[in-house]
């Protein structure tokens, strides 16, 4: 809203004799601005569960509505009870990406994820929950790779599943980013083959001289399988390229970082002390630090510490006394988070 600030003035004169006063009234340069308040965003759109053995990565595009404030954070749950539900729950990322993964999960149980964004006005309406058995899902097609035709369609291609003991097949889907890394998003494309001998599929409208980064997953009637590792690199529109290398962050899925262990939680007044240990695999990646979240019975993220990759401990500050909450701790990586530590339930103190 723009406000101006009215002046007024007398002009004297006369007209065939005749004295006449006129009032002019004018507008100053003065302007008051009145900045409208953000509402809650929408629920993210297009979000994935895929499982592994023991570990969930979630994947999601953004919300059709930011609520008219861009500072959005996200927040991926895993329950044991579909939601709405009084229970807490199991397991949660908060991140600024559109993906991450979430660990500790057991074999053969089922579980249930959704995930919501968060803005200055709040938290959003989650996404619907999608159910997941990890352990249960199938496993991701072998050796895949990428070629391309001058005109920036790529062939997706994959060794197919030899044999499929659990649930039913239903297709692969193979997938094309803008980013080497699972955690980061920025999906660009897909194709599908409900054949479980079908070894390649078509995507096309990709623009030609960027970099794509391709993975294949299968999907059954369990859920997904986790994607294929690591990312196949290729340039749209590069008939031959010497250079269809890997993200070098990723080489197989059983070399993705683990979680921190051993965490221990102390209450304290209105905060709370974490300690913890380094993950038993880092993925061959480099620690740079370590966050630990607090987290309500919804799993939306009240606060938080971070440390450095030396240190083991840190305290969380700025919490409610005789609240339940829910603590987690992350490794810090250059382009991801590990998976997060199973949450521990602590009460801090008045």
């Amino acid at each position: 809203m723009t406000v101006r600030v009215l002046k007024s003035q007398r002009l004297f004169g006369r007209v065939n004799g005749f004295l006449f006063i006129l009032f002019v009234t004018a507008f100053s340069g003065l302007q008051v601005f009145q900045s409208v308040a953000a509402s809650v965003p929408s629920a993210p759109q297009y979000v994935e569960a895929m499982a592994d053995s023991n570990q969930v990565a979630v994947t999601w595009d953004p919300p059709s509505s930011n609520g008219g404030d861009s500072l959005l954070s996200y927040t991926a749950r895993v329950w044991t009870i579909p939601p709405p539900t009084a229970s807490p729950v199991f397991a949660t990322c908060t991140t600024v990406n559109f993906g991450c993964v979430i660990g500790g999960l057991n074999p053969g149980s089922t579980y249930y994820v959704d995930v919501f964004a968060s803005n200055s006005a709040g938290a959003g309406t989650p996404s619907a929950a999608k159910p997941i058995s990890p352990g249960s899902a199938g496993k991701p097609p072998s050796n895949v790779s990428a070629t391309s035709d001058g005109k920036g369609k790529l062939t997706i291609k994959w060794t197919p599943l030899a044999s499929f003991n659990t649930g039913t097949f239903a297709w692969y889907t193979a997938e094309v980013f803008t980013s080497s890394d699972i955690s980061v998003g920025s999906y660009s494309g897909f194709c599908t083959e409900n054949s479980i001998s079908a070894s390649s599929c078509l995507i096309g409208g990709l623009k030609l001289g960027v970099t794509y980064y391709a993975q294949v997953r299968t999907v059954s009637s369990l859920g997904s399988s986790f994607p294929s590792f690591p990312r196949f690199k290729i340039i749209a529109g590069t008939v031959a390229n010497p250079s269809l290398s890997a993200s070098p962050t990723v080489t197989s899925a059983t070399s993705q970082p683990t979680a921190p262990q051993r965490v221990k939680v102390m209450a304290l007044p209105k905060s709370v002390r974490v300690v913890w240990r380094p993950p038993a695999k880092t993925g061959g990646l480099t620690i740079l630090g370590y966050r630990a979240s607090a987290f309500g019975k919804s799993g939306a993220q009240l606060s938080y510490c971070k440390t450095s990759a030396k240190i083991y401990t840190c305290t969380i500050l700025k919490l409610k006394a005789r609240q339940v909450i829910y603590v987690g701790v992350v490794a810090i990586f250059s382009d991801i988070d590990s998976p997060s530590s199973k949450l521990i339930p602590v009460i801090p103190k008045s």
